[in-house]
């Protein structure tokens, strides 16, 4: 009884925030924009799909025991499900990675080893979202961007760039050499007690995948940095298809930036409002600012958002229609 009455709260919580979301968006001015834009969008939509393939492949070295009978295609699914509610929820991704749990339940893997993959990952996701950030925003700051930026930011740009760029060497350095945490905490508030035990708990996940399967590590942590690679590429094609032609490297560091950004509005759905400003700021920054750009720029991204939403619940509908094909045993591919 409790699970059912959770999982309806959960749900018309989702569905609350989704009508947030549609009622906060402009559907017309998108419309005309995705017309404006044609074929072109097509490339947008292919570029974001393998971004979230690599993203999925990523996740899917993150298991010791890999989920038996379980697609490329299947795990794409379930991730981009997740990733769908952790949009709208305003738990964010806790609610996504606890809906990826649920549903990969059906096929025969362990519960802790799921939940394992899935801090495992969300962690390398971080990481390597920071090394992107670094490597590009070293670039972006020996560049001739930063005439734009004020003389105290750019200091405080230097040492988190530098920061970030030495960050993932230094996280590796310490998993190879620490030992595993005892999972307690001695905080008397109870949030932040919460808080460090679940650290800690990620941190061990991440140790003992690391120390028992350093290829797989190192090659999960490639596929999620070709993820924000590949991903960033997004405003790069948004912004040529505009008639704006800018260095591939400076588009990643502004999409970085952005993404940083908008993970401070994560419990606004769809983090209405925050992206817009996350855009204005990085275009401000880079000089090509225009409020026709971007308002292009807010307009084809919401549209592509518009486009994954939908496949995520059409998805969601599909393995819930037929459950099968998540069972143990069952290939996505049998009628």
């Amino acid at each position: 009884m409790l699970k059912r009455i959770l999982k309806i709260t959960i749900s018309l919580i989702i569905l609350l925030s989704l009508a947030v979301f549609i009622s906060h968006i402009d559907l017309k001015a998108v419309f005309k924009e995705v017309a404006h834009m044609g074929w072109k969008l097509l490339w947008i939509i292919v570029i974001t799909g393998l971004a979230y393939l690599l993203g999925t492949a990523g996740w899917q070295n993150c298991f010791i025991e890999k989920p038996k009978q379980t697609s490329l295609w299947q795990l794409f699914c379930i991730r981009h499900i997740g990733e769908t509610v952790g949009l709208f929820n305003p738990t964010s991704i806790i609610g996504g990675d606890y809906i990826k749990t649920v549903l990969l339940k059906p096929t025969g893997t362990s519960e802790q080893e799921i939940v394992n993959s899935v801090l495992i990952s969300r962690f390398l996701a971080i990481i390597t979202q920071f090394s992107l950030f670094g490597l590009s925003g070293l670039w972006f700051l020996l560049g001739s961007f930063t005439k734009n930026i004020p003389e105290q930011m750019l200091t405080m740009l230097w040492i988190l760039v530098m920061l970030l760029f030495s960050l993932p060497l230094i996280t590796f350095c310490i998993l190879k050499r620490s030992k595993k945490f005892q999972v307690t905490s001695t905080l008397s508030w109870s949030f932040f007690r919460k808080l460090s035990i679940r650290f800690q708990t990620i941190l061990n996940a991440v140790l003992a995948f690391h120390q028992g399967h350093p290829y797989q590590c190192y090659r999960a942590y490639f596929y999620f940095f070709l993820h924000w690679m590949v991903g960033a590429l997004e405003l790069f094609l948004i912004l040529y298809f505009s008639g704006i032609t800018i260095p591939i490297i400076l588009s990643q560091f502004m999409d970085m930036s952005i993404v940083i950004i908008k993970s401070f509005g994560a419990f606004i759905p769809a983090q209405i409002g925050i992206e817009e400003f996350g855009n204005k700021l990085l275009l401000t920054s880079a000089g090509i600012y225009t409020v026709q750009i971007w308002l292009t720029i807010a307009l084809i991204r919401r549209s592509r958002q518009v486009f994954w939403i939908t496949f995520g619940f059409l998805a969601y509908i599909g393995l819930k229609k037929r459950p099968y094909l998540l069972s143990y045993g069952n290939s996505l591919r049998q009628p």
